[in-house]
């Protein structure tokens, strides 16, 4: 199945398992709810480039749309939002109409590697949980530096790699590894010196990185309990087979993490020039 189809199937199951923000939270004692934990990450990226309203921000793998209503009511920015997902786009929409947010916010149909937004369109890119999804890394930083303007900004979060794995590894947890992929889609994930390197390749100064993998573990149990939670409700939009195994990928995600060799992180880097 590809990337699109997988989302445009488990989209509207994954509100009732994720959350309406879709993306791992941080958790900065553990007592936060779900809810309150990813708006969190949401403002922890916010806070490392300024926005107002006179800033244009490029929200790519927009998700259903929640992100980016966030940043538009607290900053007033205006943002595009693309997704591959047609049933994502289609949701994020609905709801962006809802929230009378639609002069502000527009969502888009669009490959993140090929965006067909003009050169120096943007001054902030937010790449929040998606880049692991996308294989080649090193021609989404080329596009996103692209379409950003000199002094622009580059922010990403998601689940990366702590280290290399090695071929013994990549056997010994490839079931498991075949399993998250069923409950997540196919992902390729890379460490942060990965991330940190391709971005300077590409042009980004200024790169900052935090590993936040302390705080986004405890969302794996968030969305375990959600699923036993919302069993019934699951079973009108995905099968029996799958609500099982995203429980399972769970407990696998949680091993992995204190194994040390998944975790969380975030990173930045602007444009150079003038």
């Amino acid at each position: 199945m590809s990337t699109e189809a997988h989302y445009d199937a488990v989209t509207d199951a994954w509100t009732l398992i994720l959350g309406d923000n879709l993306h791992y939270g941080y958790f900065a004692d553990g007592t936060e709810t779900l809810a309150q934990a990813t708006d969190a990450l949401i403002d922890a990226m916010a806070a490392l480039a300024p926005m107002s309203r006179e800033t244009a921000l490029l929200d790519v793998g927009c998700g259903i749309g929640n992100p980016a209503f966030r940043l538009a009511e607290r900053t007033g920015c205006r943002i595009s939002g693309i997704s591959i997902s047609g049933r994502g786009i289609e949701i994020a929409g609905e709801a962006c109409r809802r929230r009378g947010l639609s002069e502000r916010v527009a969502f888009h149909q669009r490959d993140a590697l090929a965006n067909g937004f003009p050169e120096a369109s943007f001054d902030v890119v937010w790449v929040m949980e998606s880049s692991h999804l996308m294989p080649d890394k090193e021609l989404l930083c080329a596009e996103n530096y692209r379409v950003l303007r000199a002094g622009g900004t580059m922010l990403l979060c998601d689940q990366v790699l702590k280290r290399e794995l090695s071929i013994a590894e990549i056997y010994r947890y490839r079931d498991d590894l075949a399993r998250v992929e069923r409950a997540f889609g196919k992902a390729k994930m890379e460490t942060l010196d990965h991330y940190e390197a391709t971005m300077r390749r590409q042009g980004f100064v200024e790169i900052e990185r935090r590993d936040i993998s302390r705080e986004a573990l405890p969302t794996l149990e968030k969305w375990k309990e959600n699923v036993e939670r919302n069993r019934v409700a699951l079973t009108a939009h995905v099968a029996e087979e799958y609500i099982d195994n995203f429980a399972r990928s769970c407990e696998i995600l949680k091993d992995l993490f204190a194994r040390e060799l998944f975790g969380y992180g975030i990173v930045k880097g602007v444009k150079g020039g003038q």
